[in-house]
C-alpha cells in the first residue's frame, strides 16, 4: 500500500509544480503557437512536391544506353545486309554516312 501511495504521489508531482494554472503552456507566455506554426504544413507540401517531382523525373528521363543502342543496332543491321550482298558498296557507304551523322 505504501508503494502505491508513493507512486501516485510521484506521478502527480508535476501538477504541483504548476504555479500559474496552465500546466504545459508556460513556455509560450500565453501567445499560442505563433506564426511559426503556419510553416509546418507549407514545409511538408514542399517536401512532398519534391518527392513527386523526383519520381516523375526518374520515370521520364531518357536512358543514354537505349539511344545509342538504336543507332548501333541499325549499323549492325546495315553491316549484315552488306555482308549478305543485299546492298552494294555505294548504297552501304551512303546509308552508313546517314546513320553516323545523327
Amino acid at each position: 500500500m505504501k508503494r502505491f501511495a508513493f507512486l501516485s504521489a510521484l506521478m502527480a508531482s508535476p501538477a504541483f509544480a504548476d504555479q500559474q494554472g496552465y500546466y504545459g503552456y508556460g513556455h509560450m507566455d500565453g501567445y499560442g503557437y505563433g506564426i511559426g506554426m503556419m510553416f509546418g504544413p507549407v514545409l511538408w507540401l514542399i517536401v512532398i512536391g519534391l518527392i513527386i517531382a523526383g519520381v516523375i523525373w526518374m520515370v521520364r528521363r531518357p536512358e543514354p544506353a537505349s539511344a545509342s543502342g538504336k543507332s548501333s543496332g541499325a549499323l549492325a543491321e546495315l553491316d549484315l545486309r552488306f555482308a549478305r550482298g543485299e546492298i552494294d558498296a555505294d548504297d552501304y557507304a551512303a546509308r552508313k554516312k546517314l546513320l553516323t551523322a545523327s
